[in-house]
């Protein structure tokens, strides 16, 4: 769990206080980490591998143990870095991790059913935790009236929260931030139905 039941009772409230009063649909969703990253630790650990042989060849070592300390090397990196992604994130540059958890939003935009509303009008606050990512989907209803650059200021403040691993406090503000735009824009209709959960997704 990334967050206790109190903070996620806390965000689902803000959420079901704005579609009291709008037509939007916003759904919050959290992950740890946004991909497996097993290509990369395959990649780091032969490249580490590699610089541990270069090592070797100045070492008067026999080929057999040149060739035993290669592979044990290269697998004790492997499971190491696969149990622990931390590692092998502080290597990777922030606008790769960035594009990484920005395909995995957007796929779970789709996934969730948050493309699926009879009005268009859903929206995703995603965060990816280990990434200290932030991205916010809205759908075409949503993009018929809020740019998407109006979003940026509202993220931007989110991920301060999110590097402080303060994600409750981040959803809470980003939500009552819009909440007067969304109102405005898109008031509550008579006809309204709530389409999506307003509960926290952690996957």
């Amino acid at each position: 769990m990334y967050l206790n039941i109190n903070e996620k009772e806390q965000i689902q409230e803000e959420i079901k206080t704005l579609e009291t009063k709008s037509s939007a649909e916003l759904v919050a969703v959290i992950t740890k980490y946004s991909s497996s990253y097993r290509f990369e630790t395959l990649v780091f650990s032969l490249l580490i591998s590699v610089f541990i042989s270069i090592i070797l060849l100045f070492a008067d070592i026999d080929t057999i143990k040149f060739f035993q300390i290669q592979v044990l090397s290269f697998f004790a990196l492997f499971f190491l870095t696969s149990g622990f992604k931390k590692i092998l994130l502080t290597f990777l540059p922030k606008k790769y991790k960035y594009e990484k958890a920005s395909i995995n939003a957007k796929k779970e935009f789709y996934n969730l059913g948050i493309k699926d509303t009879k009005t268009k009008l859903g929206i995703m606050f995603y965060v990816s935790i280990e990434e200290k990512y932030v991205e916010i989907i809205t759908d075409t209803g949503i993009k018929s009236k809020i740019s998407d650059n109006y979003w940026q200021d509202i993220v931007n403040e989110f991920i301060k929260d999110v590097k402080n691993n303060q994600f409750s406090i981040g959803y809470k503000k980003a939500i009552k931030e819009c909440s007067e735009t969304l109102i405005k824009s898109f008031p509550i209709q008579e006809n309204d139905k709530n389409e999506l959960s307003n509960e926290v997704i952690e996957l």
